[in-house]
């Protein structure tokens, strides 16, 4: 319990973040100079950036797998999210050929995909 609830004797109000925007990065088949000159954390900063620091949404950390890289991205509006953070994904090599996953509430809900295009 934070301080203004325990003065007002309620919980404050948390923001709805359960829409997702996910992404697969491909974690081999780029070019070995893409690896090498790119990397995962300037990536979140860069999505961290264009979602306004949270306003719109947050980076959620990541998953890094044997052929992927997953991260995850949640808020209120997911194809908001999308609309901030499209330039950046197709910007930054790394994102070539990407999957996005833009989910509209919590898992199970409707959700759509597209491939990242320079």
């Amino acid at each position: 319990m934070n301080f203004l609830s325990r003065i007002f004797g309620r919980p404050a109000a948390q923001p709805v973040q359960d829409q997702a925007v996910l992404i697969y990065l491909d974690g081999q088949g780029l070019p070995e100079e893409v690896y090498a000159d790119c990397d995962l954390m300037t990536l979140e900063e860069q999505l961290e950036h264009a979602l306004g620091f949270g306003k719109l949404g947050v980076v959620d950390g990541n998953e890094v797998g044997p052929n992927e890289v997953q991260l995850f991205l949640y808020g209120a509006d997911a194809e908001a999210m999308v609309r901030a953070i499209e330039p950046v994904l197709r910007a930054y090599p790394l994102c070539q050929g990407a999957r996005v996953v833009v989910r509209r509430g919590a898992p199970g809900a409707e959700q759509r995909e597209f491939l990242v295009t320079p």
